[in-house]
């Protein structure tokens, strides 16, 4: 009997083992953790924007006092200049030299469509990356510069002289015998963006512009009017969500456009030129956007 009590309750107790195992009806399972790759965040804004900005505005705009020069090759044979992959160049502007780099097409016979690369805030032409090189790749000559103020050019940041530069600049570099006067588009970020829509409203034969998170008023540098003098040439906007002034700001300008207009818009891919390192195929883009532009 002891015998048969003590085979019972091993059975039972073998039972019990056993339905503890089998999965529970109806159970929710918990989601599982993906971590998220450190490399996909938002990266640190470093520049300042909006009322912060020193202005060392003059009490008038001083015009040039000579005409602007380009202090390079300019006259060089254009097959000459298609050897090297990129020239370093000053553009005199009357008070100051405004320092910069040319990329050149290699695979491509001048002349070449032409584009004029704006940077953002306290930052210079190296805020571009290998962008330079890969529109380059494509096709286009490429002029990157440092604002007054910023960089290797000399002077003191005064936006009003910066949008006077600009137009001595766009003049010059399409002045080249290179350079397919015809076809130029300006880019620009951030505070750069701005001032890329009110140097391509300024000048007619400027076919397209690129604006990164540009916004309605940065550090007194407006858009609202120059999106209007812009007319109805074609524009690409882009700027990121939770960039909120720089969303907000983009939306109302690509609602004003006259003209062909697209808007990008991301999520959590930073400022300006930052969006490069968070959405690697921007740089395609724009260079579809050239292409069908600038053809």
């Amino acid at each position: 009997m002891m015998l048969y009590r003590t085979l019972s309750f091993t059975l039972l107790l073998a039972g019990c083992l056993i339905a503890a195992c089998q999965p529970v009806p109806n159970a929710q399972l918990l989601p599982s953790l993906t971590p998220i790759p450190q490399e996909n965040s938002t990266p640190e804004i470093k520049e300042q924007i909006l009322t912060d900005v020193p202005t060392d505005e003059p009490s008038s705009t001083p015009e040039p006092s000579e005409e602007p020069t380009l202090i390079a090759p300019s006259e060089t044979a254009a097959d000459e200049i298609s050897n090297n992959l990129s020239e370093e160049v000053l553009i005199s502007v009357g008070d100051l030299d405004i320092a910069g780099t040319v990329y050149f097409p290699q695979d491509y016979s001048p002349p070449w469509p032409g584009v004029i690369l704006i940077h953002m805030l306290y930052g210079d032409r190296s805020q571009w990356g290998t962008f330079p090189e890969q529109l380059a790749e494509a096709g286009f000559a490429v002029l990157s510069i440092d604002l007054r103020g910023h960089g290797t050019t000399g002077g003191s940041v005064n936006w009003d002289l910066a949008i006077t530069d600009l137009q001595q600049v766009w003049s010059m570099f399409a002045a080249r015998q290179d350079i397919d006067q015809d076809r130029t588009a300006i880019i620009g970020a951030s505070i750069g963006a701005n001032l890329a829509l009110i140097s391509s409203s300024n000048e007619a034969s400027v076919r397209t512009a690129v604006l990164l998170s540009p916004g309605l008023n940065y550090a007194g540098v407006e858009t609202g009017e120059a999106m209007k003098s812009y007319a109805d040439r074609p524009v690409l906007i882009v700027a990121s969500q939770e960039d909120a002034y720089a969303a907000n700001s983009s939306t109302t300008l690509e609602d004003n456009a006259l003209g062909v207009s697209q808007l990008i818009m991301y999520q959590n891919a930073g400022h300006g030129t930052f969006m490069f390192r968070s959405e690697p195929e921007l740089s395609r883009m724009i260079t579809d956007w050239l292409d069908l532009y600038l053809e």
